[in-house]
């Protein structure tokens, strides 16, 4: 009895000490401590209240020196890395089963794993011998790897010793190899689970590339390799440049202080740095926004995407030296003797290293080139050589930025036949290139507040170069033959590959980034003395870099008066086809997902138009190469084959079509929609659903066309949980429209068939009036699960554009994309007596860009334009398709 009273005082005792401590860490937190001071707090309070709960129990034994029992501390805890909320991993050590005093251990070990309970520690809690460890470590390199970081809090030393001994013996050569292999092989894997890149939108600061696991991985490995014990004997046993250990070290602080925040704001263990727990750390953290400039968030951001940078590469540097480099040599590949490339490089152990130690002191240009010849040799670099790079960098400063041998040196690389653009991501990623372009480095991982960019600008722009690269060796001629076929014709390809280096650098400066790149380009012409021809296309080609993706996206291309004035502006053929290539570039690096199929129609329509016309006899003639009938004709003879019975109708169909339909669509799409149009002829309504097989799915609706048909179709879809990421509308000439849509289920993938058929369904009762639009759509935004607060916000903007259609009004909507959006714009656009003539729809992430071409029906009797001529009716369609959205997102 008075032994559980005794234990009931101190479990009380811990409790109130435990909860007092962490009191008082987190007040050091809040005022400003850094992440390693808090983790090391909470550590230190950890062993304390451990340590004064074994004391209690020992306290109730006759003879408390007997007990041979040691507490050790392992994984984070024994590393003293604990976060507000980890649990703790503790090993009670026992002594042999034929010990006298086991009985005893076992006594104690269980009354303090009850102890911890009781007191809110959530331990991960194991009880086992010397003996059972060692077993274990042999059959478990996780394990292994936890006895590694162990370290006694309370106890028997001299039995904790042996552990210590046998963690040593333990790890010969053999074995050492063996957990080497095991720690990579669970590297690698982890990257891959955890998506295998330091750019992710929502990065996993403990587990992702460059988390905090990747550090311990490889210091894991430098343990078992060099007996170091951290960064700081890394450092002093020349395994990573000095200036790594302190980047790492100051990164690792502040991934600890960004995860401490996220365990005290969410009050659990959580290591995701989501988009609500991004605003979450930006508030708590101190980042405040910038007046019309940088956003708080996105400064926070900045700030984690440089540590996940600097950890990653610290680590794979680490691991690169240990793992591989100091391999002993009987594990090692034969490789051929030393090989001379030239007066500076050479091939050593299957890398690429330097001659001597000076070779970036005589000529700083070498260090661009040092990652060149890696590419053609298709070797790695040497870590030596790599330290080295770094270290005549910080030495030399901004020199690099006015060395025009050295920016020939990246010209020459940019431009080279057959370059993969391999050697760009570590030119980035070690400083060169923000050196030789201190516009670059500037935006060192600015971070974009957004679902639709994805990566950093410096990054964006890195990936973009390295894949024109590709499409211009033919790497990617596969996938894209039209595009790798106009990059191969390039003649002045430097042009090109400067305008996409400098296409996005003047981002932060100002409202119009593109002005402010071309101001950054005159600068840069100046600075290295460029070729006057190529400065003004570099210059002309970042100011317009927006304009391809823009004009294809959101506007009628059947607008020929819309292609002739593109062509002015663009002045020569070799301007398109650079500014083609670059918007192909920037649009496929914005995302993995960004660029499709859709687009590329798009994009290459307007390429292929606005050439056509300007190698045309007199640029403002508004007929083309071939006239529309010769096309018309032209797609007939190729559906015919493929319309099975409805073969004698596919000229009456091809006449009736709109141009911008006769670019863009391919004969198999066509034989479909030429079925579906005999169907709607007959029916009045007709609707197919064409899976792809990347996830989404093309649904094409026909019916007989009528003012608001476009909002009855987005009603049906919007009701069935059936999200439109693009849409094209098309009224043909008798009478029928023929809209297509790009769709896929709310939380992602093409809908069921079930779904579909439901949609179907409600599209009929409301085609026949039996049904109400708002209703149904009504019905579905009350049981919707879509989380928008959890995604960047978007602010709204609508726009009217009355310049670029001489026929039609064009209002150009951007804002965020909700469940039902477009049937809500569309229906405000029908109540507001305009109709819908083309709709350009986009979504990109979580934002909507759309543009709709619209004739007033009031004013159509007075007015053969059929455009909103009055300035009030204008505003008035702007207030309806604000208000309505506002609704949207409130919920009303």
């Amino acid at each position: 009895m008075l032994r559980g009273m005794a234990n009931e005082v101190a479990v009380a005792r811990a409790k109130a000490r435990m909860a007092e401590g962490r009191e008082q860490i987190l007040a050091r937190h809040r005022a400003g401590a850094g992440g390693q001071e808090v983790v090391r707090a909470s550590s230190a309070l950890t062993d304390e209240v451990i340590s004064e709960l074994f004391r209690a129990i020992l306290a109730q034994i006759s003879r408390p020196d007997s007990v041979p029992l040691s507490l050790v501390a392992t994984g984070g805890y024994g590393r003293r890395e604990l976060a507000p909320r980890s649990d703790i991993d503790l090993l009670a050590l026992l002594p042999g089963e034929r010990d006298p005093g086991r009985a005893r251990a076992n006594s104690v070990a269980e009354q303090l794993h009850r102890a911890l309970w009781d007191i809110g520690l959530e331990a991960g809690y194991a009880a086992r011998t010397l003996e059972q460890c060692v077993q274990l470590a042999r059959e478990d390199h996780t394990i292994r790897t936890a006895l590694l970081d162990g370290r006694l809090v309370a106890g028997d030393a001299q039995l904790f010793k042996g552990l210590e001994r046998a963690t040593v013996t333990e790890l010969e050569q053999r074995r050492v190899e063996e957990f080497i292999g095991d720690k990579l092989e669970e590297f690698n894997e982890r990257r891959r689970r955890y998506g295998g890149s330091v750019w992710l939108l929502e990065p996993h600061l403990k587990q992702g590339k460059g988390g905090l696991r990747d550090l311990q991985a490889a210091l894991w490995i430098a343990r078992v390799r060099h007996k170091v014990a951290g960064l700081g004997e890394a450092g002093e046993r020349g395994l990573l440049p000095h200036r790594e250990v302190t980047a790492a070290r100051a990164a690792r602080d502040l991934l600890w202080r960004l995860r401490n925040e996220l365990h005290y704001a969410t009050g659990r263990r959580d290591d995701r740095l989501t988009f609500d727990n991004q605003r979450r750390l930006a508030q708590a953290l101190g980042y405040g926004d910038d007046p019309g400039g940088e956003l708080g968030v996105e400064k926070l951001m900045r700030d984690t995407y440089i540590a996940l940078q600097e950890i990653a590469r610290a680590s794979d540097a680490l691991i690169n030296r240990c793992a591989i480099e100091d391999a002993p040599r009987s594990l090692l590949k034969r490789v051929p003797r030393p090989k001379p490339i030239d007066d500076a490089f050479k091939v050593w152990n299957g890398r690429i290293t330097v001659n001597d130690k000076e070779v970036f002191a005589r000529r700083p240009a070498d260090m661009v080139r040092l990652y060149a010849v890696a590419e053609t040799w298709a070797l790695p670099v040497y870590s030596y050589a790599r330290d080295l790079l770094v270290q005549e960098l910080q030495r030399i400063g901004p020199q690099l930025a006015t060395d025009r041998e050295a920016h020939f040196e990246l010209w020459q690389l940019l431009v080279r036949d057959g370059g993969d653009g391999s050697a760009l991501v570590p030119l980035h990623e070690l400083g060169v290139l923000g050196a030789l372009f201190p516009e670059i480095a500037r935006l060192r991982a600015r971070a974009q507040h957004s679902l639709y960019h994805v990566y950093t600008v410096d990054t964006h722009t890195v990936f973009a170069l390295a894949h024109m690269m590709r499409l211009r060796s033919g790497a990617l001629a596969d996938a894209e033959p039209e595009l790798t076929r106009v990059a191969r014709a390039q003649q002045r390809p430097l042009a090109l590959m400067l305008g996409l280096l400098f296409h996005d650098l003047g981002k932060g400066m100002g409202p119009d980034h593109s002005a402010r790149g071309a101001e950054l380009v005159r600068g840069y012409a100046q600075r290295i003395g460029l070729d006057p021809a190529d400065a003004r296309d570099v210059e002309w080609l970042v100011l317009a870099h927006l304009r391809m993706s823009h004009l294809s996206q959101r506007r009628d291309l059947e607008d020929a008066a819309l292609i002739e004035a593109f062509g002015r502006e663009v002045e020569t053929a070799e301007r398109l086809a650079m500014l083609y290539l670059l918007t192909y570039a920037d649009m496929a690096c914005v995302s993995p997902e960004n660029w499709t199929r859709w687009k590329a129609n798009l994009l290459r329509t307007l390429y292929e138009k606005t050439h056509a016309t300007m190698l045309a006899e007199g640029l403002g003639a508004p007929e083309h190469a071939q006239s529309i009938e010769a096309r018309r004709q032209r797609l007939a003879d190729r559906l015919a084959p493929l319309a099975g019975e409805q073969a004698s109708l596919a000229l009456e169909f091809a006449r009736e079509l709109p141009e911008r339909y006769l670019a863009t669509a391919l004969p198999e799409t066509a034989a479909r929609h030429l079925r579906l149009w005999t169907n709607a002829r007959k029916a009045g309504f007709a609707g197919e659903l064409h899976r792809s097989a990347v996830g989404e799915a093309d649904l094409t609706l026909l019916a007989t066309d009528r003012p608001g048909l476009l909002a009855l179709f987005t009603a049906a879809l919007a009701a069935n949980g059936i999200d439109i990421l693009g849409a094209e509308v098309n009224s043909l000439a008798g009478g029928i429209a023929l809209d297509t849509f790009v769709v896929r289920e709310a939380g992602g993938g093409a809908p069921s068939p079930a779904r579909w058929e439901a949609a179907r369904n409600d599209l009929l009762r409301l085609l026949s009036g039996a049904d109400d639009p708002h209703r149904l759509v009504q019905k579905r935004l009350r049981r919707a699960t879509w989380a928008s607060s959890a995604a960047p916000s978007v602010q709204t903007k609508v726009r009217v554009d009355d310049v670029s259609s001489d026929a039609m009004t064009i209002l150009d909507v951007l804002t965020q994309d909700r469940p039902g959006l477009l049937h809500t714009i569309a229906d405000a656009l029908h109540r507001a007596g305009v109709s819908i003539e083309v709709a350009r729809i986009a979504t990109e992430g979580n934002r909507a860009t759309d543009a709709f071409y619209l004739r007033d029906l009031a004013g159509r009797l007075g007015k053969a334009s059929g455009k909103i001529m009055d300035a009030s009716r204008r505003e008035a369609v702007v207030e309806a398709v604000q208000t309505a959205i506002a609704s949207l997102a409130g919920g009303g």
